[in-house]
């Protein structure tokens, strides 16, 4: 009898094994067949991971649909519709799998104008790539939505082209690429991002945080009116972009080694309020110690503090009655 169970048991995995991929296949491509496919443009998407776990994305798009090609009058129009259906909808479906991530867009946008009505889209996620079980995954696989006149499309890219770091090894994929050479992998004809696990060439590589970017200077400015903390951070950056995680709206210029970083934080908030004075107290947590901080002082545990003061309204009222209270006084002394 213990001649047959082991080779039934193995069966058995195998067997529950293959039953969980086709469940998985099915897990993906159902909610996917349920859409029709984007019609608005023919795109081409490259994604280039680098050594720091974070990644460019490159996107080429070119306007097909004669209806929306109407719709255009301008440059303009056509940023703003290349923005809106292509940019958002895209980091939108990334923040639904996993919201901990810091968008980093060119300092003139997300959407370059080519030409023939074409645009180009750029921008910089960090990080692409998680610490899984296996190595390095990806958190954001699955299927893309294509959101477009109040209905739901499945994102169609006409190819999909990931490219990994030259000493990395792929561990899995999923769905298999159409093509690969190297570590550059293409998907045909996909509306999902790809299941894929990797591993790193050196112990140094792959972690979500960069290892080339060291912090120069930052300048913060608190506004009361928006509740936010406006930073503009200076880093020396020997490739890819710092880890700043929390700031949100954050735009990047780079100038050869250094990288000029601008965004917002939403701060812990603390409100005083007097006769005389009202006081803001704004805290926030930076992910690692600039050597020159502009505009803030250092509080607990590493914290930033900025405060803002600024003179209460019950001053302007408080003025004009104790002026007539003296009027008056006089007044009645000298009588």
């Amino acid at each position: 009898m213990g001649q047959i169970q082991g080779p039934t048991m193995s069966v058995r995995r195998g067997t529950a094994l293959i039953l969980a991929l086709v469940l998985l296949g099915a897990a993906w491509t159902q909610p996917v067949r349920g859409k029709s496919e984007q019609n608005v443009f023919d795109m081409v998407m490259l994604i280039q991971v680098n050594p720091d776990g974070s990644a460019h994305f490159d996107i080429s798009a070119r306007l097909t649909n004669p209806a929306y090609r109407e719709l255009v009058k301008n440059e303009t129009d056509f940023t703003k519709l290349v923005e809106e259906l292509v940019y958002r909808n895209l980091v939108e479906d990334l923040h639904e799998r996993y919201g901990n991530f810091t968008v980093y867009l060119p300092s003139s946008g997300p959407v370059e104008i080519t030409a023939n009505w074409s645009a180009r889209v750029n921008f910089y996620i960090v990080p692409f790539l998680t610490k899984g079980k296996r190595g390095l995954e990806c958190p954001y696989s699955g299927p893309l939505d294509f959101v477009s006149g109040g209905k739901v499309y499945s994102f169609e890219f006409r190819r999909i082209i990931l490219v990994l770091p030259r000493n990395w090894t792929v561990l899995y994929t999923f769905p298999s690429p159409a093509d690969r050479a190297k570590n550059v992998l293409i998907w045909e004809n996909a509306d999902y991002l790809p299941m894929i696990g990797v591993s790193t060439g050196s112990p140094g590589e792959g972690t979500s945080k960069p290892l080339s970017c060291n912090p120069l200077r930052i300048e913060l400015h608190y506004s009361p009116e928006e509740g936010k903390v406006f930073f503009n951070a200076t880093y020396m950056c020997e490739a890819g972009l710092p880890a700043l995680p929390g700031a949100r709206n954050v735009t990047y210029i780079k100038r050869g080694n250094v990288t000029e970083v601008r965004g917002y934080f939403v701060p812990r908030l603390e409100y005083d309020e007097g006769l005389f004075r009202r006081e803001w107290r704004a805290e926030i947590e930076l992910p690692e110690e600039f050597p020159q901080v502009v505009g803030g002082s250092r509080g607990k545990n590493g914290s930033i503090v900025i405060t803002v003061e600024r003179s209460s309204a019950g001053i302007q009222t408080a003025v004009p009655v104790i002026f007539i209270a003296v009027i008056i006084a006089l007044w009645r002394w000298k009588r």
